[in-house]
């Protein structure tokens, strides 16, 4: 049986239990009740101090199905599997080795385990509502980060006796989002079926709907959160959104569009009942709510699309040579000597591939010439890590794809355990798969974002982490004071997170602000394989400096931490023209 993990906090007060739990928890909580607590996933509460920064819901514990007893309780501190405290809460279990942390993820899985397809409907089109990870799609970042943000910060003040003076924005966000017109994969179709129940008819002439007209100007407007279906993003709002109306009573004047959503959300599934499960609405009772709250300004920028940042044209970087040359120069009075080639390597063992994994040439699916790179690869990095590894160690391979990483690590280090992450359930899946073929035993796979795991461990890897994603996988190796193996990618699409400052060292930063930072790493993208067709010498050695100068940076940051660190490349370096290889450990 599958298991749903949920994060509470218990105190008494005047001889009376309280019960909260966290938004995400709590979302997580409602979906299962909404879907009348499914028989083939058990709850699970874990008992732990709930983060102090952040707001905190109160359940009905009266109302919860499952009782709150010694067998539903667990404790953080000694949970019954390391998994719990790995990951961020809410988690979901299943198979015994696989592990879900990310409250769309999460929800996600609950609808998908469903025994019956009834409610299958909820993942939308292609099963692809909410699929995409928050760090790659802003509606899904919107959904499971934003609106519970709001919310948070919402509930917060008012526990503290702080002043709420000003409407969430996630708030303004989604009334403009139901403002939108709406973006389907079917929109024509809709349009006409629509048009034969209601035909507009203009100058006495039924008015045909084809594809010449602009999605704008057909007739169908937002009913629901992604269009006129109800899906698990309208189940993932609806029970935040509801707590911030009734945080502030008056609001539904500011959002007609939001209200008119609850309305309908009531009408097509009855979700308060379900809420009042869990939930017990009682007004916090703002004082002078319409003439002391305002409504903020927003990012207008649509949640159907991409994020801007990375292709909208205003906002990329374009380089010109003087500056490139101007910010290099600056560099200059470091001292610093940037270089990657150097004679440093790490036990080169050639790998029976055949013999150990005859399914990975078919499991890449890639032309000889690729697979072979892709070997060498994969080679550099695992005898990096050998080199590191001792028995017993956790080491954990962040972005790790189907696994051919993590797969080589497990069967090469069968005394040690080899964790997986990676935030694409169906990768996750063919890892598992393969790794079941190989009857590995020593092995768990992870499906979350990198910053939803909080565990520590001993090494950790990552081999061609697009990107923030590199630094981010560093930030968690210095958090657990673990060894490290990266060989970095995509230099041209880091972009400054919360919690990662670019540059990333003291050094770095006392000489070059962020936008010149940036401005190197998008030079960097410009290393090519030097002989290749169309190659220009000059500007690939200026990409492979650049490439330099970013993992400089990388090095300095842990070095200024008491870490020593190697900057070298892949042997041999044609196997990728991303070839550097980060490799730290504490002395």
């Amino acid at each position: 049986m599958d298991t749903l993990f949920l994060e509470i906090e218990i105190s008494t007060k005047d001889e009376e239990t309280e019960i909260y739990t966290t938004t995400s928890s709590f979302v997580a909580l409602f979906v299962h009740k909404f879907l009348d607590s499914p028989e083939n996933i058990q709850i699970k509460f874990v008992c732990t101090k709930l983060d102090n920064s952040g707001g905190k819901i109160k359940l009905r514990s009266d109302k919860l199905h499952v009782q709150l007893t010694d067998e539903d309780i667990i404790c953080k501190e000694a949970a019954l599997t390391r998994a719990i405290q790995d990951l961020r809460l809410p988690v979901y279990a299943k198979d015994g080795n696989t592990f879900i942390s990310g409250m769309c993820a999460v929800c996600r899985e609950i609808v998908a385990r469903q025994s019956s397809t009834e409610k299958m409907y909820l993942l939308g089109f292609k099963q692809s509502c909410l699929l995409a990870p928050a760090e790659a799609s802003i509606w899904t970042r919107f959904c499971e980060l934003d609106m519970p943000s709001a919310l948070n910060d919402l509930l917060y003040k008012y526990q503290n006796g702080q002043i709420i003076d000003e409407i969430p924005t996630a708030l303004v966000r989604f009334e403009r989002h139901m403002n939108e017109p709406v973006r389907m994969h079917n929109i024509y179709k809709v349009a006409r079926e629509k048009a034969k129940q209601e035909p507009e008819i203009i100058n006495g002439c039924k008015v045909m709907v084809d594809c010449s007209i602009p999605k704008e100007k057909l007739a169908i407007e937002h009913r629901f959160a992604e269009g006129i279906a109800f899906t698990i993003a309208d189940l993932v709002l609806y029970p935040c959104i509801m707590l911030i109306f009734d945080s502030c009573p008056g609001i539904g004047q500011f959002f007609p569009l939001v209200k008119t959503w609850i309305e309908e959300t009531e009408m097509e599934k009855n979700c308060l009942s379900k809420l009042s499960q869990i939930f017990l609405f009682q007004t916090m009772h703002v004082v002078n709510f319409v003439e002391n709250m305002k409504i903020p300004d927003c990012d207008e920028t649509s949640l159907y699309k991409k994020d801007p940042k990375r292709y909208k044209p205003r906002n990329r970087i374009f380089t010109l040579q003087s500056e490139v040359s101007a910010i290099i120069a600056r560099l200059e009075v470091l001292d610093i000597n940037f270089n990657s080639d150097n004679d440093i390597t790490y036990e080169h063992n050639q790998i029976d591939w055949d013999a150990i994994e005859p399914n990975h040439e078919k499991g890449s699916a890639l032309p000889q010439n690729r697979l072979v790179r892709k070997r060498q690869q994969l080679e550099n990095i695992a005898n990096a890590v050998i080199s590191l590894a001792k028995s017993g160690d956790r080491i954990v391979d962040f972005c790790s794809g189907t696994g051919h990483l993590g797969i080589l690590l497990a069967l090469q280090l069968p005394e040690c355990t080899i964790i997986l992450i990676e935030n694409k359930a169906i990768s996750l899946e063919r890892a598992k798969k393969r790794a079941n073929e190989l009857k590995l035993k020593n092995m768990r796979f992870y499906q979350c974002n990198i910053d939803y795991f909080e565990g520590n461990f001993d090494l950790g890897t990552s081999l061609h982490a697009c990107g923030t994603a590199t630094d981010i996988v560093i930030q968690q190796c210095l958090r657990s004071r673990a060894k490290f193996v990266c060989c970095p990618c995509c230099y041209g699409a880091l972009q400054p997170m919360p919690h990662i400052k670019y540059p990333l060292s003291q050094r770095f930063r006392d000489v070059i602000d962020d936008y010149s930072y940036l401005y190197i790493a998008h030079t960097a993208d410009q290393s090519h394989e030097l002989g290749r067709t169309n190659c220009k010498p000059e500007i690939t050695r200026q990409g492979q400096h650049c490439m330099d100068i970013i993992d400089t940076d990388r090095k300095l940051q842990a070095e200024e931490i008491g870490y020593r660190v190697v900057l070298t490349r892949l042997k041999p370096e044609q196997c990728t023209p991303k070839n550097h290889l980060l490799v730290g450990h504490l002395p």
